[in-house]
C-alpha cells in the first residue's frame, strides 16, 4: 500500500515542521518578553542626581 505509506509520511513531515516552528516562536517570545520586561525594569529603576555647585 504504497498511498497509506506516502500519506503517513506527508503526516510525520508536518508534525515536525510544525512542532519545530511552535518551539522557535515559543523561544522567541520568551526572548522577546525578558527583554521588555528587563528595560521596564531599568527604566524603573532610573534616578536623577541634583549637582550642587561648590
Amino acid at each position: 500500500m504504497p498511498q497509506l505509506d506516502f500519506v503517513w509520511w506527508i503526516i510525520n513531515f508536518i508534525l515536525i515542521w510544525v512542532s519545530l516552528f511552535s518551539v522557535l516562536a515559543i523561544l522567541l517570545n520568551s526572548k522577546e518578553s525578558n527583554n521588555s520586561s528587563q528595560t521596564s525594569l531599568t527604566n524603573i529603576n532610573k534616578s536623577s542626581t541634583n549637582w550642587q555647585w561648590a
